[in-house]
C-alpha cells in the first residue's frame, strides 16, 4: 500500500508538531510493508525523513495553506496514485481520490473557542466537522478526546480508533551533567526552579500558575524561580499583567523557544512542573517531565488526568490555593517528592512509539479493506 503522510506540521511547533516526528519516525523504522510518501510545505524539511520518498506542495499563508490542503493535495495523490492518505493534524481536503485517515488531536477550538484567535476560530470552524464526518477512518489521542467526537458528531465508535502517543525514550536517559548545567546557564537557570513548558497562550491558564507561585511562602520562593519555557503565542496580555500585579517580574524567567535537545536539560534541573491548562487532547508537557523523573502538577481536566494517573498531583487547575498547596507539598515534602519520580517514570513507560506506530498501521489496514 502507499501511503501519503501530509507533513505539513513539522513546520509549526507543539504537541501535532511532536506527534508527527514521532509516529513517522516509527512508521519507518518498523514497518517494511508499505511504502511512505510525505508531503512538506516547506524545502526546509527535505531529508527529515530519508527512508520515505518526500515531496514539497508550497503554502504556509492562510490562503496558501486552504489551496495547499483543498487543491494540491489531492491532485498530488491522484497524480502518485496514493492508496491512502494520512492528514495528521485534524484537518482534510474536501475532495481526495484516496480514504483519508485523519488524526483528530481533540475539539478545543470548537469546546473553547474564546482561547483562539479569529482566524484560527474560523478555520476549525469549517475544518473539524469535514474531518470527523468525511474522513474514512478517525485516530484519536485520548479517551477524553474521542468520547467528545462521538458526542458532538454521532461518529460510531468503530470509526474511531485511539491511539496513545509515545514518547522519545532518549529523554529518560542519564545525561551529561555539566553539560546539563552549561545549558541551563544559558538561560540564567540554576537547579531548583518551578517549570512550565508550552506555548504561551491563555488556554494553557498560566495566570493561575503565576497567581499560585506569588502564594507561595516567600522563603520557599526564594532562589526558586518560576521558569517559563515556549515560544509566545497570542493573547498573551493578560499574563503580563498578572505578573505585574503580583509584583514578581523578578522572579519570573521566559526562555522563548527552547530546541529538542536542550529542552530534556531544562526539565532536569526543574523541581517541580506545573501544566494547568484549561483542557488537552493529551498533555506532552506533563509526560515528558515525568519521563525525566520531575513530579508534576496537573489540571483535573481534559485528557491530562488520563496521561498521567496518580503519578502525579491532580488539582482544580481554577484555584489559586488548591494549586499553591500542590506546589508546596512537592517542595517540603522529599519523600513524596521521591515517590512521584518513581512513578512517573514508571508511567512514562507505558507510552511507547512502536506500539503507536502499530496500532496506526492496524487502523490503515482497517481502512483499506472497507474501501
Amino acid at each position: 500500500m502507499k501511503i501519503a503522510i501530509d507533513a505539513s506540521t513539522l513546520s509549526t511547533q507543539g504537541g501535532p508538531r511532536s506527534y508527527l516526528l514521532g509516529l513517522v519516525d516509527a512508521l519507518l523504522r518498523i514497518d517494511t510493508e508499505h511504502q511512505y510518501l510525505l508531503i512538506y510545505n516547506d524545502p526546509v524539511h527535505l531529508g527529515r525523513f530519508p527512508a520515505a520518498r518526500e515531496l514539497v506542495l508550497p503554502g504556509k499563508s492562510p490562503l496558501a495553506r486552504l489551496r495547499r490542503e483543498h487543491l494540491l493535495l489531492p491532485a498530488l495523490c491522484k497524480r502518485e496514485r496514493v492508496d491512502l492518505l494520512h492528514c495528521p493534524k485534524s484537518s482534510i481536503p474536501l475532495f481526495s481520490p484516496c480514504p483519508v485517515v485523519v488524526t483528530l488531536h481533540d475539539l478545543i477550538p470548537l469546546d473553547f473557542p474564546q482561547f483562539e484567535t479569529f482566524a484560527a476560530r474560523c478555520y476549525w470552524r469549517m475544518h473539524i466537522p469535514l474531518a470527523a464526518c468525511k474522513s474514512s477512518r478517525i485516530i484519536t489521542i485520548s479517551e477524553y478526546a474521542r468520547r467528545g467526537i462521538m458526542e458532538r458528531f454521532g461518529v460510531a465508535s468503530d470509526r474511531i480508533d485511539v491511539i496513545m502517543q509515545g514518547i522519545d525514550r532518549s529523554m529518560g536517559q542519564q545525561r551529561n551533567a555539566a553539560e546539563g548545567t552549561l545549558i541551563r546557564s544559558r538561560y540564567g537557570l540554576e537547579s531548583g526552579y518551578i517549570l512550565y513548558v508550552g506555548t504561551i497562550q491563555p488556554r494553557k491558564n498560566l495566570t493561575t500558575l503565576v497567581a499560585a507561585y506569588a502564594a507561595l511562602d516567600p522563603q520557599l520562593r526564594q532562589g526558586r524561580p518560576l521558569v517559563i519555557v515556549g515560544r509566545r503565542g497570542w493573547m498573551t496580555e493578560e499574563l503580563d499583567k498578572a505578573i505585574a500585579r503580583h509584583r514578581i517580574e523578578q522572579e519570573v524567567i521566559f526562555t522563548g523557544f527552547v530546541p529538542d535537545e536542550e529542552l530534556p536539560h531544562l526539565y532536569d534541573g526543574a523541581a517541580v512542573a506545573a501544566y494547568l491548562s484549561h483542557c488537552e487532547g493529551f498533555g506532552r508537557p506533563p509526560l515528558e517531565a515525568m519521563t525525566c523523573g520531575i513530579p508534576v502538577v496537573v489540571s483535573d481536566t481534559g485528557a491530562i488526568p488520563e496521561v498521567v494517573g496518580d503519578a502525579g498531583l491532580t488539582v482544580d487547575h481554577t484555584s489559586n490555593s488548591a494549586v499553591s498547596a500542590a506546589l508546596t507539598r512537592i517542595l517540603t515534602d522529599h519523600g513524596l517528592a521521591g515517590q512521584l519520580r518513581h512513578k512517573g517514570r514508571e508511567r512514562a513507560r507505558l507510552f511507547d512509539w512502536d506500539e503507536a506506530a502499530l496500532q496506526t498501521i492496524r487502523s490503515y489496514q482497517a481502512t483499506a479493506r472497507k474501501q
